[in-house]
């Protein structure tokens, strides 16, 4: 996947949760789909708007591989300057009264992810999840961060197994901002 593909989606998450605390009710060290969906249910909602997204990589390593396959591995996921050129994006009046956050948990928590962590408290944010791709790869995503009802910063690290090469890691903060109303 994409990282500035990914970007976005966790932008949202951070814009749209707002609750009230550690989501592992029974302590039982995983975050089910229940406990993800009770924790977002009352996550507060962002205001419609248009938003203006940037990405702005950290981190980049991949221990053991060359520059050339760093740098294919770069142009796969859009290269470094794609990846920090802001996007903007219209929030409708519709999206913004749905609860984002809870579809959001309702989707992690039926794909291939598992939830260790999904906290959201006044205005921060933190979840740990690990994620299994069609061929195996395993994948360890944090996110932790800021939000209000019109903006959000937040720090991913995604830590990749890779076959013959060991863990990549990539580190992005991610930074959303209600900057005026949806175009006509």
């Amino acid at each position: 996947m994409r990282l500035i593909h990914t970007a976005p989606l966790a932008a949202a998450i951070l814009l749209a949760a707002c609750s009230g605390g550690d989501a592992d009710k029974n302590a039982d060290g995983a975050v089910s789909r229940d406990e993800a969906v009770a924790e977002a249910a009352s996550a507060i909602k962002p205001q419609p708007g248009q938003y203006r997204t940037t990405t702005e990589i950290l981190e980049y390593n991949i221990p053991g591989a060359s520059d050339e396959v760093k740098q294919r591995i770069q142009a796969q996921m859009g290269g470094p300057a794609e990846m920090s050129k802001p996007t903007l994006s219209c929030l409708t009046p519709e999206q913004a009264a749905q609860n984002g956050a809870e579809q959001m948990a309702k989707n992690m928590a039926e794909g291939n992810c598992t939830l260790a962590r999904f906290d959201v408290s006044g205005g921060s944010i933190s979840s740990e999840m690990q994620c299994t791709d069609a061929n195996g790869g395993v994948s360890h995503v944090t996110l932790d961060g800021q939000m209000t009802a019109t903006s959000s910063t937040m720090t991913m690290t995604n830590e990749l197994d890779m076959p013959g090469l060991g863990k990549m890691q990539i580190k992005a903060r991610v930074a959303s901002e209600r900057v005026g109303d949806c175009p006509a």
